[in-house]
């Protein structure tokens, strides 16, 4: 039988075919395909998509030795698919989870750090020894403070790598450290801060 060109006619026994093929591919895809009724070969498959040890061969290699008609390797296939699509999405989700919890963690753990510190500090504290920990005042390296930036000098302006132009920092750190001048609309601080060891 030969073929035909888009836009002709299909002979009605290929067009049978195809109908019976489609037919049997929707029929195996309606039924349940979720993870515990795939077969011993398929639950192998996943074990060796979920070694990060496995490479492409191995895995293409398996699927190749799964004996079945295509129909039958689809719908295995299309369950594995729906089923990794929902382990990714739950992890994503779980990683999301645990990122937030982390920041909150990180939230109390600061204000709980401001605490003792400043508890610390109205005591004239600059170190507390327990059994288990250190707490210790520490003086953080001088940092600049922009007060006011419309008073702050041209030269310690920075308009590179792109716009808008910011104030350099590190600049006026740098020439405060070699002529101990501040300029003007900026303050240097040196904070303090709680360590736990």
């Amino acid at each position: 039988m030969t073929e035909t060109s888009p836009g002709t006619a299909v002979p009605a026994e290929r067009w049978q075919a195809v109908v019976e093929a489609s037919q049997a591919f929707m029929a195996a895809a309606n039924r349940m395909n979720t993870l515990y009724e795939l077969s011993l070969d398929y639950q192998r498959l996943l074990d060796l998509l979920s070694d990060p040890g496995s490479d492409e061969q191995a895995i293409e290699a398996e699927l190749d030795q799964i004996a079945g008609l295509i129909t039958h390797k689809a719908e295995a296939i299309a369950g594995l698919i729906a089923h990794l699509d929902g382990l990714a999405d739950a992890r994503r989700a779980e990683a999301q989870r645990l990122l937030d919890r982390a920041a909150a963690d990180d939230k109390h753990a600061e204000r709980l750090r401001a605490y003792v510190l400043r508890n610390m500090q109205a005591l004239g504290s600059e170190r507390i020894d327990t059994l288990r920990f250190t707490l210790a005042v520490r003086t953080n390296p001088p940092a600049v403070e922009i007060l006011e930036p419309m008073l702050v000098p041209d030269e310690f302006w920075r308009t590179l790598p792109a716009p808008p132009p910011v104030v350099d920092r590190k600049a006026i750190l740098a020439n405060f450290k070699q002529t101990g001048e501040v300029p003007a609309g900026v303050e240097i601080v040196r904070r303090q801060r709680l360590e736990v060891r």
